[in-house]
Parts: C-alpha cells; sequence; structure tokens
C-alpha cells in the first residue's frame, strides 16, 4: 500500500488561520503579517502607531482578507487583557500568535542604567510572557489548538564584539529558554511553541547603516553566505512553525544567520 503525505501546498497550508501578531506595524512584524495575509490568514496586529497598519489593512481587503488592529502596550498587562479579547471577537479565534514586539538600549555595561535595563527586559521578555499567557488562556486552551513563534536572536546563543548588548542578549537569552518551558507546558493542549533567532536583517530602521562600508563589511565577511540577512530569508520557516507540518517540532529556537553559528572565527 502506498502512502499518501500530500503536497507542499497542503502540508505547509495556513489558509484560513487567524493570527496575532504583536508590533506587526513595522519591521520584522509587519514582514511576517503580510506573508501571513498573502498565503491566505487573516491577522490581528498590534502596535503603539496604529496609523501604519492602515496600508496594511487596504492590502488585506485586496487579497480577500483581513486585517484588524489595535494600539497597545503589550508590556501592560490590562492592556493585554483588552486587546486579546479584541483579537478573540474580530477573529472568531486565534490560531497563530507571533510575538515580534521589541527593541534594544544600546549601552556598554559601565553606563547601563537600572531603567535602560528594565526597559529592555520588558520589551523583550515580558511582553512575550503576558501575550502568550492571555492567548493561551482565552484562546488557544479553549479551543485545543495554537502556533506560537516568539522572536529571538543569535545573541540568544552568541555574544559579540559590539558593545552595548547586555541587556538586549540577556533578553533574547531568557526568550529561547521560555520558548522551551512554554513547550512542554503546553504541548497537552495541542499547542507548539518555536522561536525564530535571526542575525543582523535589513530594515529600514538601519538600511543607512549598512550603507558605511565600514560597519557592513565586517558583518558580511562574518557570514559564510556572504550577505546580510533580509526579511525574505525568515518566511519559510515562519511558515513551517505556523502551518500544521510542524505538529511534531516544539521548543526550538531556529537560527536564521547564513551559516555564522558553524564558524569558528
Amino acid at each position: 500500500m502506498i502512502e499518501k503525505f500530500g503536497t507542499a501546498s497542503s502540508i505547509f497550508s495556513v489558509e484560513g488561520k487567524k493570527a496575532l501578531i504583536t508590533g506587526g506595524s513595522k519591521g520584522l512584524g509587519r514582514a511576517m503579517a503580510l506573508c501571513l495575509l498573502e498565503n491566505g490568514c487573516d491577522v490581528f496586529l498590534t502596535s503603539r502607531n496604529v496609523e501604519s497598519c492602515k496600508e496594511i489593512a487596504e492590502y488585506a481587503v485586496s487579497l480577500g482578507r483581513a486585517c484588524f488592529y489595535k494600539s497597545c502596550d503589550v508590556t501592560l498587562t490590562e492592556q493585554v487583557i483588552e486587546m486579546v479579547e479584541q483579537a478573540n471577537r474580530d477573529m472568531g479565534r486565534i490560531d497563530i500568535l507571533i510575538n515580534s514586539a521589541g527593541g534594544c538600549i544600546l549601552k556598554f555595561l559601565p553606563e547601563m542604567d537600572d531603567d535602560s535595563w528594565d526597559k529592555v527586559i520588558n520589551m523583550n521578555l515580558r511582553s512575550t510572557f503576558i501575550v502568550t499567557r492571555e492567548v493561551c488562556n482565552r484562546a488557544m486552551i479553549p479551543q485545543h489548538y495554537g502556533k506560537i513563534i516568539n522572536l529571538s536572536s543569535m545573541k540568544s546563543v552568541l555574544g559579540t564584539a559590539l558593545t552595548g548588548h547586555s541587556a538586549y542578549a540577556a533578553s533574547k537569552g531568557a526568550v529561547s529558554m521560555l520558548t522551551k518551558q512554554l513547550a512542554c507546558e503546553l504541548a497537552q493542549y495541542g499547542i507548539t511553541v518555536s522561536a525564530l533567532g535571526p542575525t543582523f536583517i535589513k530594515t529600514d530602521i538601519n538600511a543607512k547603516l549598512l550603507e558605511d562600508p565600514g560597519f557592513r563589511d565586517p558583518l558580511v565577511r562574518r557570514i559564510p553566505i556572504g550577505r546580510i540577512g533580509e526579511f525574505k530569508d525568515l518566511m519559510g520557516l515562519m511558515l513551517l512553525c505556523a502551518s500544521d507540518a510542524s505538529e511534531f517540532l516544539t521548543g526550538q529556537t531556529y537560527l536564521v544567520d547564513g551559516g555564522i553559528a558553524s564558524r569558528q572565527e
């Protein structure tokens, strides 16, 4: 008897899924929202600047999909509860959660003040914890299904000669460990938890910086593939983690690094 496994389009399908994306108006969060829309998802975006979500909402309409959005400080529990309840009402369910909201304050350790440290930990770690807890309690655990994707970093496993990343690296290392623990706790509810750990990715914010050969060239020399990462480099892995193709994959941080972790120098 021939066992059938299905085509790639069916195995990796996210058609009809409902996705909540924090930090979804810019950067990697925006890129993943657009990719999910193009692949048949409806999305709910959080952002402190909802004006930037309107273009995505118009694009969603052109695809026959829906894009909802709400301003939310994802480090504040009361705002997160209100946001998750609205997302669940607007979309009817939450199948996919992408914790993309985050940030970095670059300060060399001797100058790293308590407030700056706390802000980075709150932006990257506290927000991931609060949003995940509320989405699980209010949507994923009751429906006994969910795909959670956290945003970690190469700096969760490797230090850098660039100074000023102590809080950021610590927070992303914690996100990767939180991913492992939540995978163990939530598997019984049909929920998988994964993390993406990209290296330096070109964005609108750092595009000007990358025009400087003195900054760009040393970065590129460290990457075996020989170029800076782009948003498109994460989309296949994101779709894998968001689709049922990943039903036996959980608790891992997947490094999207062009080979950096494989290179000793």
